[in-house]
């Protein structure tokens, strides 16, 4: 057999590209993307090499096999032709999960990747505001972080829930500095992004962060968005309270969409119609009344359905379901002394759920920039388990093999 070449560089050259793919999502798909790709040619690469795969077994493969099941059917027999081509870019994102869940194996590649996510963020919220409060319209514009306002503020969501995470739970005093000195930074953007599913998203996932703190905090956490909404001026104020307004003319569009999207998955259970632009189909089931063209119809589970059919929207809940669960099992699994991973942990399963409840709102899954941060966070927390698990399983044979 011949011998096996020195991959040590190869591994180095890989976790760099991780470190540009993470850091680059929040302000550039074109370099976050680049260098995914570039990182999972070379990971193959380095298997290859190796003779080996350290492609890891998760919870999550007959979910997602069951996506790509679903899809196919939809590509075959929905008729739509622009499916191939947007699907496609759907599943080769997947992989994000596997290879931050084989490759950040060290608390120290979880730590450098963690704090290149808080710079960049710092960096590029600082810029937001700047740019935010120099803008002609004031405090009536919405800011567009690098993205549209909506992508922006999905990004903000996630990314500053995984830092309060560090913020609020135990950990180094320099770690939860550095963590609410950019999770603050990130709240002011967020806020001039106007996007109200991604407030309620972060508020819902601060409250859940909160709640492995204290239920006290839970407490804190919903009388401090109270008083920041009383003391936000006009504009955001009603845009804020506008979430439970059914006169709004925004919720009175959301609600023709979602009806609209139950009778195209009527009309179309076993397929859908497709995953692409769902223009010309609202154009066909809106009501009269609606005012609004739209590509897709805000809310994740009825797009599933709509363009996937029933199978696809099954599918989407189990695996939603199953991610939950899992993510939930592992923040349980670890004690509150193992600070890294806990807070890391903690922090992904904040951003999944606000995730999720801004999807009840917006098609935040066909999102590609979010939808990168989504897997991201779900190998984040894949890998948290992995490090976990490995080091308790070392402690455990060191024991056994030492001294009685």
């Amino acid at each position: 057999m011949g011998k096996i070449t020195d991959t040590k560089p190869l591994r180095t050259a890989l976790n760099v590209l991780i470190l540009v793919f993470a850091g680059a999502c929040p302000f550039s798909i074109a370099l976050s993307q680049s260098a995914l790709f570039l990182a999972l040619f070379l990971w193959a690469w380095i298997m290859i090499l190796e003779r080996k795969s350290s492609i890891p077994s998760t919870p999550l493969d007959f979910y997602f096999l069951a996506y790509l099941v679903v899809g196919i059917n939809s590509m075959v027999f929905s008729g739509e032709r622009a499916m191939p081509v947007i699907f496609s870019k759907r599943i080769l994102l997947i992989p994000i999960v596997y290879l931050i869940a084989a490759n950040v194996s060290t608390r120290r590649a979880l730590g450098r990747l963690l704090i290149t996510l808080a710079v960049v963020m710092a960096v590029v919220s600082t810029v937001g505001i700047q740019e935010y409060l120099s803008g002609l319209r004031g405090l009536e514009g919405r800011l567009e972080l690098f993205h549209h306002y909506m992508t922006s503020g999905g990004i903000l969501m996630i990314l500053g829930l995984m830092a309060f995470s560090f913020a609020f739970l135990a950990g180094p005093l320099l770690w939860r500095v550095v963590a609410s000195a950019s999770g603050l930074l990130m709240v002011l953007p967020l806020i001039f992004t106007f996007t109200r599913s991604s407030w309620l998203g972060f508020v819902v996932g601060l409250s859940l962060i909160a709640f492995v703190r204290s239920w006290k905090a839970v407490v804190g956490v919903a009388v401090l968005a109270l008083l920041i909404v009383l003391v936000l001026p006009a504009s955001f104020k009603d845009r804020a309270l506008s979430v439970a307004d059914p006169s709004h003319r925004h919720n009175i569009e959301r609600v023709y969409m979602w009806k609209a999207g139950v009778e195209i998955i009527r009309d179309h259970p076993f397929a859908g119609v497709g995953d692409a632009d769902l223009a010309k189909w609202y154009d066909r089931y809106k009501p009269a009344e609606s005012v609004v063209t739209g590509g897709h119809l805000h809310n994740n589970l009825i797009m599933f359905g709509a363009t996937l059919g029933i199978p696809g929207l099954l599918v989407f809940l189990v695996l939603s379901m199953k991610i939950l669960l899992m993510e939930w099992g592992i923040v349980r699994s670890i004690p509150g002394e193992e600070w890294l991973l806990k807070c890391t942990a903690v922090g992904c399963l904040a951003s999944y759920i606000g995730f999720q409840v801004n999807g009840l709102f917006e098609w935040n899954f066909g999102d590609a920039e979010i939808a990168m941060l989504l897997w991201l966070s779900v190998g984040l927390t894949l890998a948290v388990a992995r490090i976990f698990g490995r080091e308790s399983s070392s402690s455990t044979a060191g024991d056994a093999v030492g001294p009685r």
